[in-house]
């Protein structure tokens, strides 16, 4: 696809995306700000700000989505590590209250 067509496309993806995540910011976009930047003769401005007003906090909780996952990431991998340890132990544990058990209740030998 060439980057005319994408760039048609994402004019009105971006529209629908914005009337189905935020029907409210739609309203007051195309209902209020539209019809008052024309009046104000700021066909470029007011737009502008509100565009960067509404998407500043999505770009933001994005990047703390970003770095939350990041570092739960690492998180996982050093527990990978101390799995394999826990795992062991644990078996070895289960292991052992086995063998005590079976040579108490069966054998009774303590």
């Amino acid at each position: 696809m060439d980057g005319a067509g994408s760039r048609r496309r994402a004019g009105p993806l971006g529209m629908i995306f914005a009337l189905s995540f935020c029907p409210v910011s739609a309203a007051l976009f195309f209902g209020s700000l539209i019809p008052l930047s024309l009046k104000a003769g700021s066909q470029i401005t007011l737009p502008a700000l509100y565009g960067i007003g509404t998407g500043l906090p999505v770009v933001v909780f994005a990047i703390g989505l970003a770095a939350g996952a990041h570092a739960v990431s690492a998180t996982i991998k050093r527990l990978g590590g101390i799995e394999k340890w826990a795992r062991r132990t644990t078996g070895g544990i289960f292991i052992a209250v086995g063998i005590y058990y079976t040579c108490d209740h069966i054998f009774e030998l303590f």
